[in-house]
């Protein structure tokens, strides 16, 4: 179904295919991600060259992205297990209670996002949504990027025609009423259950003190520059405790040196963003930076593909960018950095996510008050750099970005009876309900017995400044005034001795 005549009908087709239920079948699903498999890694170097072509990524990331897309659809087929979702199945034959029943949409549509990590950013949902048993829609545009017109051809090739269809317009609001849909570019605030939105909310990193500087250069520099720059959770700003932000930045510029370097080499010093050349990546970012006033903006290091920026006095955070551009600010301590973030934030708003970087309690007490949707610490998986944003409000999954579980819903099913039958049954149809139901009153009426707390106290990190304190001033002023006390009843007994 390459060529559907517009959107409403490739839809209409698809919904009819789905309730024949053929997709639901478990060979049915493996014998397509074999298809799709097969397809992809037989081009796999055609794939790779039009992402080179639309996206100026490097070959190195554009055969990483290649690969990893492919290691999705293995594991979603991996993952298919055709006995036990047989077993599954019948369990209501067997007496068998299925609670965690789930059933496939029927329809998924996706609209992938376009500038970065393209082609992952179709095969992670498309390779998720086969495997959960549905039909699909793909919005792929006619434009003049390779990789589109790459994907058509070969999607429709590789999946059963009545399965799959391609479309290059936006279908109407009530032909995707019925299905399940993926956002990736497009923002709605908020999503309904049926809707698999990713968020373009900001992330933050927050380097404390007792982080290994090393690491953290190193992984963030990699978080804010791979890919060019472009993925969502790349850092907006990091965030770094003043007292070591001088040696944090030369770690920086020790990892920043392969992203940033181009034909034109590295300068440095330049404080005046507006002298950068216009035909630079980042003037448009070097611009909304510079004409702020929620911070003063100093250029540590430039070249031709990208820089590294210092954003002193910051009272606000900066927008979400796409450019590479790695912006550091000083904090005086974590309640400060605590304290930039909740001002920035709407009440109901939210980071993508935050990297935390220190000890593990300081990564617990930041988890537990820096507003994110995921966070962590010490460590930032690289996987996560690929493909879109994470959809709102569901369950994130580093590896594939999307699971079966998105595109099913739940639909339990019961034949074991309650065991709060039988005394409900005396209750509403016995002829001694009103005993029943008094006996049932009185024991709902009992006094709860009190759990006991625990005599152990977790120590926390609130405790831990506690006995810090109490350590070094405690001891201290404990120590003087025992010496006190015990010189001076040596001298009045000395003196009584004398009297």
């Amino acid at each position: 179904m390459s060529s559907p005549i517009t959107p409403e009908v490739a839809l209409a087709e698809l919904q009819a295919t789905a309730l024949s239920q053929r997709a639901h079948n478990a060979l049915f699903r493996l014998k397509q991600l074999k298809s799709l498999h097969d397809a992809l890694r037989n081009n796999s170097n055609a794939i790779r060259d039009a992402l080179k072509q639309d996206t100026h990524v490097s070959d190195e990331e554009a055969t990483t992205e290649v690969a990893l897309a492919l290691d999705v659809v293995k594991e979603h087929y991996g993952s298919i297990d055709a006995a036990k979702e047989l077993e599954a199945e019948y369990r209501i034959t067997h007496g068998k209670d299925a609670s965690d029943k789930r059933e496939p949409w029927g329809v998924a549509y996706i609209e992938p996002q376009r500038v970065h990590t393209p082609f992952f950013s179709v095969i992670a949902p498309l390779s998720a949504a086969l495997s959960a048993g549905n039909c699909i829609a793909l919005k792929l545009e006619n434009n003049l990027r390779a990789l589109p017109s790459l994907l058509r051809k070969l999607l429709t090739e590789a999946l059963e025609s009545d399965t799959f269809a391609v479309i290059s317009s936006d279908p109407s609001s009530d032909s995707l009423s019925s299905c399940v849909q993926v956002f990736q570019e497009k923002q709605i605030s908020p999503p309904t259950y049926s809707q698999l939105v990713s968020p373009r909310n900001k992330i933050i990193a927050i380097v404390d003190r007792t982080a290994d500087l090393a690491s953290a250069a190193e992984q963030l520099v990699t978080a804010r520059f791979a890919f060019g720059g472009t993925s969502p959770y790349a850092p907006d700003v990091v965030l770094v405790n003043e007292f070591i932000k001088k040696d944090f930045l030369e770690h920086v510029l020790k990892h920043s040196l392969r992203f940033l370097a181009g034909s034109s080499g590295i300068s440095n010093g330049s404080t005046n963003a507006r002298e950068q050349k216009k035909s630079s990546r980042v003037a448009e970012t070097f611009q909304g930076l510079t004409e702020s006033k929620s911070w003063k903006l100093n250029v540590i290091t430039q070249g031709d593909n990208g820089a590294i920026v210092e954003l002193s006095n910051l009272s606000s955070l900066p927008a979400k960018s796409q450019q590479p551009v790695f912006s550091v600010s000083a904090i005086t301590s974590l309640e400060h950095a605590i304290s930039l973030v909740e001002e920035d934030l709407d009440p109901q708003e939210s980071l993508l996510a935050a990297y935390h970087f220190g000890t593990p309690s300081t990564g617990k007490y930041l988890s537990q008050y820096v507003n994110a949707d995921t966070s962590f610490t010490n460590n930032i998986p690289f996987r996560l750099l690929l493909g879109p944003a994470a959809p709102s409000c569901q369950p994130i999954d580093v590896e594939k970005r999307y699971i079966a579980q998105h595109f099913t819903r739940i639909s339990p099913a019961y034949i074991a009876t309650p065991s709060s039958q039988a005394t409900l049954s005396k209750v509403l149809s016995g002829k001694e309900s009103k005993k029943a139901a008094t006996e049932l009153l009185s024991k709902a009426s009992r006094e709860i017995e009190e759990k006991k707390r625990a005599e152990s106290i977790a120590i926390g990190y609130f405790e831990q400044g506690i006995f810090i304190g109490l350590g070094v001033y405690g001891i201290p002023i404990l120590t003087c005034i025992g010496a006190t006390l015990f010189f001076g009843v040596r001298a009045g007994l000395r003196r009584w001795a004398f009297i």
